[in-house]
């Protein structure tokens, strides 16, 4: 299961490629966001196999991931609000993360506390989505609407997650066994994610 994790991201990749020029500027985004963490995914794998350690990736595949996807609710939401309020919060993450990062020599350990304030992030602006979406916005068809899969995917996915960033170390010292099987789940969230996301981009947005 965590092998096949990334056939969704280049399913999402390819999807986006094809109908680029199709889409709307926040889904144009979203494109670039699943290039970057289908980069990052090659990488870790590779250091993988060569035995190396690849923890030290997840910062800069946390930020990244949060900024993009600041940057996509930013076109969805359309908020003035948002817009003020949206270089603020991702200028305030990366720098803790940069300086959480700096607080630990070992390149073979969590940092878990970045992935939860991310996951927490995530789901307070997926939340803004599905208040307007209740409160102003009118979609007849909703389950054509492509920000509706993206947030639903993300709500699902960083709902698990932040429960199992909160255990990850201790997850890597408990049990071998334990460890794979709580990553097998995270690799079923993620793909869940991925497939939401190739729907999104595959289906032809609603004006």
């Amino acid at each position: 299961m965590i092998q096949l994790a990334p056939v969704p991201v280049v399913l999402a990749l390819g999807i986006g490629l094809v109908r680029y020029h199709q889409l709307r500027r926040g889904l144009r985004l979203l494109v670039w966001l699943i290039g970057f963490v289908l980069i990052l995914e090659v990488i870790t794998r590779v250091l993988r196999e060569q035995h190396r350690p690849n923890l030290f990736l997840m910062p800069i595949y946390t930020v990244g991931e949060f900024c993009l996807l600041a940057l996509v609710y930013r076109e969805a939401l359309q908020s003035a609000f948002f817009s003020r309020l949206m270089p603020w919060l991702v200028g305030s993450f990366t720098i803790y993360a940069l300086f959480d990062s700096l607080q630990t020599s070992l390149p073979t350990q969590f940092r878990p506390g970045q992935q939860v304030v991310q996951s927490v992030l995530v789901l307070l602006i997926v939340g803004a989505y599905f208040r307007k979406l209740l409160n102003e916005l009118v979609v007849r068809r909703l389950e054509q609407e492509p920000m509706f899969w993206i947030s639903t995917g993300l709500f699902i996915y960083f709902l698990g997650y932040v429960q199992i960033a909160l255990f990850s170390n201790y997850l890597l010292r408990y049990s071998k066994e334990l460890n794979l099987t709580i990553w097998a789940v995270h690799a079923l969230l993620y793909m869940l994610l991925y497939s939401c996301y190739s729907l999104a981009l595959w289906m032809r947005p609603q004006k």
